[in-house]
């Protein structure tokens, strides 16, 4: 048995790699500074499937150069901005989102999520720091977010 297993592992491995090869970037000035780089480590499918916020971006590539990416000053930018053009998560609009969506797009609790859709009933909320003035939700939750949010 552990003898068929073998060979399946490995042609399951090859998949997965020649998938991560199939791979095709949009357009851009930062596209092959990604391609060159970032499959030093891993592969691209790691980069089209890793969906954040601009300030998670920049967490993630400053993280990556510290590991030994090696992008200059002006490539990180080139590259921080492409990333959050093409694969930035969808921002979340406070005044129409349901409950559930504050919940888990804010990591709100039940009690948070139903504060903002009662503030939001008197008073369309219109920026950030309008959000940040609604009275039961962590202000902190919404720092966190605040790169996906949308008015």
């Amino acid at each position: 048995m552990m003898g068929l297993m073998r060979p399946a592992l490995v042609l399951f491995g090859l998949s997965l790699s020649l998938y991560a090869q199939d791979i095709v970037l949009p357009d851009g000035k930062a596209k092959t500074l990604i391609q060159n780089t970032c499959t030093e480590c891993h592969g691209l499918d790691m980069v089209v499937s890793s969906n954040m916020s601009p300030d998670e971006w920049k967490t993630t590539l400053d993280q990556m150069i510290k590991r030994g990416a090696t992008l200059n000053k002006d490539e990180r930018e080139v590259v921080l901005e492409y990333l959050t053009v093409y694969f930035s998560a969808e921002k979340l609009n406070v005044n129409t989102a349901t409950a559930e969506q504050l919940k888990s797009g804010l990591q709100l609790t039940d009690a948070e999520a139903e504060a903002v859709i009662a503030a939001r009933k008197s008073a369309k909320i219109k920026d950030l720091e309008a959000f940040r003035k609604v009275k039961d939700v962590d202000p902190k939750k919404i720092e966190a977010k605040k790169g996906q949010l949308t008015f």
